[in-house]
C-alpha cells in the first residue's frame, strides 16, 4: 500500500519541481542567446580598410565563440551601386556602412534595433553614450537604425608658417575675426590676381570638394531652418520677419569668391584646395580628419595645425558640421544577431578603439572623447562632435548637387544669390515630394 505523503513533503517536492523548471527556462534563454549572437555568421560590407575592420571583428569573434563574421571591402566609388544591386538581388550583407546624412536613402531596407536587443541598448543609452547629433542622424520615430563608427567634423586646418608670417598670434574664433585675417593672409599681384589665398572658401565643388558642407555649416550656425518641422518641405530660402538667415549665410560664403568683395580670396580657377594648401599657396582650408590624414601622407613635412571652425560673433551655442560613417543592419538579414554585433563592437570602448586607432578617425563615444581631451588633434574633433548638428536630407547626393549648382550659377554670373537659393529650394522640394 503506497505511503501517504505529508503536507510538508508535498510542499518540498513542489518547490523542487519549480526550481527545476526555473533552471530549465534560464538555460533555454541562455542557449537561445548563444545561438543567435555567440554563434552568429554574418557578412559585413564597408569602404574601410580590411585591417581596421578586422581588428574589431576578431575581438567580437574571440568574445563570442562560434561566431563567424566576414568583411568585404568595397571601392567607395562603386559602393552605393554594388550595395543597391546586392540588396535588390537578396545577396546583400547583414551589416553595412552608411553615411550619417543617408538614413532617409537607406531606411526602407534597414531593420531598426529590435526590442530583443533592448537590454543591451536603448535610445536612453544612445543619448548617454554618444553626442546629440547621432540621435539626429540615426534615429527615426523613436527607433535606432545605425550606430557610429566614429564622429568626424569640419575643422580649420592652417599653415603655421603663413599664419606666423602674417603676424596672426591668435587664430580666428569668430567669422568676423576670420574676415580680417583673410585679408592679412591673402597676397595679390599688381593685376589683382591672387598669388596666395587666405583661405579656400567661397568656391564650388570644382575646387573645394566639401564646399556644400561648409555652406551648410554657415547656414546652421546662422540659425537657418533648413526644412519644415516635419521635414515635409525645404525652408532654407525663406525669410523670417525681416531676416533671412539662409540668404545671409549664402551671401557670406560667396563673398570670398567675389572679386569685388574686400574679402576676396579664392576662385575655382585656383584648382584643388587641398593641393593648393599642400603647395603652400593657401593658408587655411576646412576639412575633417580624413583630409588631415591625406595631408599627412602627401606632405609629411608641412608645418600645419588644426583649430576649431569659427563661430558667429556673440554665439552662446556653438554649431559644428559632421560627416561620419555608421553601421546599419539589413532588414532581410539575421537581424537580432547582426544588431548584437553592431552594439557589442560600437559601444565597447576597447573594441571600437581598435577601429579608431587603425583609421585615425575621431571616436564617437563620449567616454573616448573625454579620454582624448588633452590630445592636440582629437580634442578639437571631440569638442566639435559635442556641438555637431545635422539636417534632414532625403537624398544627400542630389541635394549636394543642387546646392553646388546654386554656387556655380552665382559665380558664373548667370544668377544672383537670391534667385539661386530660391531655385535650390524648389529643387530640394521636388526631391522631397518624389519620395
Amino acid at each position: 500500500m503506497p505511503t501517504k505523503l505529508t503536507q510538508k513533503q508535498i510542499i518540498f517536492i513542489g518547490f523542487g519541481f519549480f526550481i527545476l523548471v526555473l533552471i530549465g527556462v534560464v538555460v533555454y534563454f541562455n542557449l537561445r542567446h548563444t545561438n543567435t549572437a555567440s554563434q552568429a555568421k554574418l557578412v559585413v560590407w564597408g569602404t574601410d580598410d580590411q585591417k581596421a575592420m578586422m581588428a574589431m571583428i576578431n575581438a567580437y569573434e574571440s568574445a563570442h565563440q562560434g561566431s563567424q563574421i566576414t568583411y568585404k571591402q568595397i571601392n567607395p566609388a562603386s559602393y552605393e551601386t554594388q550595395l543597391l544591386s546586392a540588396l535588390a538581388a537578396g545577396t546583400g550583407p547583414d551589416v553595412f556602412e552608411i553615411n550619417d546624412h543617408d538614413l532617409p536613402l537607406w531606411e526602407n531596407v534597414l531593420a531598426p534595433m529590435p526590442t530583443t536587443n533592448a537590454e543591451q541598448f536603448s535610445t536612453v543609452t544612445l543619448q548617454n553614450d554618444f553626442p546629440t547629433v547621432v540621435g539626429q542622424d540615426f534615429v527615426d520615430n523613436g527607433s535606432i537604425y545605425a550606430l557610429p563608427l566614429s564622429l568626424d567634423t569640419l575643422a580649420m586646418i592652417y599653415n603655421k608658417n603663413l599664419v606666423d608670417s602674417a603676424g596672426i598670434a591668435e587664430l580666428p574664433k569668430t567669422w568676423d575675426n576670420f574676415d580680417a585675417d583673410v585679408t592679412r593672409l591673402r597676397a595679390m599681384n599688381a593685376q589683382g590676381q591672387i598669388t596666395q589665398a587666405g583661405a579656400a572658401i567661397g568656391g564650388s565643388e570644382a575646387s573645394i570638394p566639401n564646399a556644400t558642407d561648409i555652406l551648410y555649416l554657415l547656414m546652421l550656425q546662422n540659425g537657418t531652418q533648413m526644412t519644415s518641422a516635419l521635414s515635409s518641405a525645404a525652408a532654407f530660402a525663406n525669410a523670417t520677419g525681416d531676416a533671412n538667415p539662409g540668404q545671409a549665410a549664402f551671401d557670406f560664403y560667396l563673398q570670398f569668391a567675389n572679386a569685388g568683395s574686400p574679402y576676396y580670396t579664392w576662385n575655382d580657377s585656383m584648382g584643388d584646395a587641398e593641393a593648393s594648401f599642400i603647395q603652400g599657396q593657401t593658408a587655411i582650408i576646412f576639412g575633417n580628419e580624413a583630409m588631415l590624414n591625406d595631408i599627412k601622407q602627401k606632405a609629411p613635412f608641412l608645418n600645419y595645425g588644426i583649430a576649431p571652425v569659427p563661430q558667429p560673433t556673440g554665439a552662446t551655442v556653438f554649431v559644428n558640421y559632421p560627416n561620419y560613417e555608421g553601421l546599419a543592419v539589413a532588414r532581410y538579414g539575421q537581424v537580432a544577431s547582426a544588431w548584437d554585433f553592431v552594439i557589442s563592437t560600437l559601444t565597447g570602448p576597447t573594441d571600437v578603439a581598435l577601429y579608431n586607432n587603425d583609421t585615425g578617425t575621431p571616436p564617437a563615444l563620449r567616454s573616448a572623447i573625454q579620454a582624448n581631451v588633452n590630445d592636440p588633434v582629437l580634442s578639437v574633433f571631440g569638442t566639435q562632435a559635442l556641438t555637431a548638428r545635422s539636417w534632414h536630407e532625403v537624398d544627400s547626393t542630389k541635394i549636394n548637387d543642387i546646392f553646388n549648382a546654386a554656387i556655380v550659377s552665382v559665380l558664373s554670373g548667370s544668377s544672383d544669390s537670391t534667385k539661386a537659393l530660391q531655385t535650390a529650394q524648389a529643387g530640394v522640394n521636388t526631391i522631397i515630394n518624389s519620395q
